[in-house]
């Protein structure tokens, strides 16, 4: 259920959403569909959703991630703000129009968890459990956006190779250009996944949070794949000078690692994820 307070966050989805349209719209018909529209729609959206993020954090007295549906709200901001820093510095033509439509799935998918009965199971009040999960939601921020290069590289790809030169082949960038943007956000992204998870090491060992076999949580392991996965894409691209199509595959892989490693873990039962307040209370009872 959709509750009053979580009305400005459904316009930001809304704004979103608009953005998405207008942005796709520009291709086929950019004359009716303004791209600035896009734009100060994706930007209005952002602004909200600051907003009511600071609303969430007011209201817990802490970093918003609480449960599932604040730590969604976070993510995608996170995704929102790395893009608008990245396009700022490098100019990234067209990616609003492959990422905006990811962060708008999303944020609807955050609200399938609106109830507020997924719980972290932990006290926030830690320097170590912070100092673990801003990083690594920077970083899964940048994956996403790696992803959405991934996805445009493949459509840019698949028109040189069908010699299809309509009008989204004409506004997206090179190849080339893509391929360095997508190393780009990947080398962003890996230092502060890495840092994340040294620092999430320390917060369960020091605090004793997951038992003996802490390495062997569920969210621990894929948290490690995951790693794994951009470690051997930055070694490809040093070592072995990969790029293009290979790269492009595994960072969408990598991605939907990142995606089941933030929320699937819960669905397998994993004490590091998120819980269900019934079934916490239970325990505790």
């Amino acid at each position: 259920m959709i509750i009053f307070s979580h009305i400005p966050f459904i316009i930001a989805i809304l704004l979103y959403f608009t953005s998405s349209v207008w942005s796709i719209g520009h291709i086929i018909k950019p004359v009716f569909f303004n791209k600035t529209v896009g734009k100060w729609s994706m930007m209005m959206g952002f602004l909200i959703h600051s907003g009511f993020l600071i609303f969430l954090g007011l209201e817990s007295g802490n970093i918003p991630i609480t449960n599932v549906y604040e730590s969604f709200v976070l993510l995608i901001w996170c995704i929102l703000f790395v893009y608008i820093n990245l396009d700022y510095l490098y100019r990234l033509p067209l990616l609003d129009t492959f990422l905006v439509p990811i962060v708008t799935a999303l944020s609807i998918w955050a609200l399938t968890f609106d109830g507020g009965n997924l719980l972290i199971t932990v006290s926030l009040q830690n320097f170590w459990l912070i100092a673990h999960i801003i990083p690594i939601f920077i970083g899964y921020a940048a994956f996403t956006i790696s992803f959405s290069l991934s996805i445009m590289y493949l459509t840019q790809q698949r028109q040189l190779k069908l010699k299809l030169f309509g009008p989204l082949f004409t506004k997206l960038p090179s190849l080339a250009e893509i391929d360095r943007l997508m190393w780009k956000t990947i080398s962003f992204g890996f230092p502060l996944l890495t840092l994340g998870l040294v620092f999430g090491t320390f917060w369960v060992k020091t605090q004793n949070i997951l038992g003996e076999q802490w390495y062997l949580d569920y969210k621990v392991v894929l948290g490690l794949a995951t790693w794994l996965i951009y470690a051997a894409l930055l070694h490809m691209r040093l070592v072995s000078s990969f790029h293009g199509t290979k790269i492009a595959c595994l960072t969408i892989a990598g991605f939907c690692l990142v995606l089941f490693t933030f929320i699937g873990t819960f669905f397998m039962g994993s004490k590091h994820a998120f819980q269900k307040m019934s079934t916490q209370i239970h325990e505790e009872f």
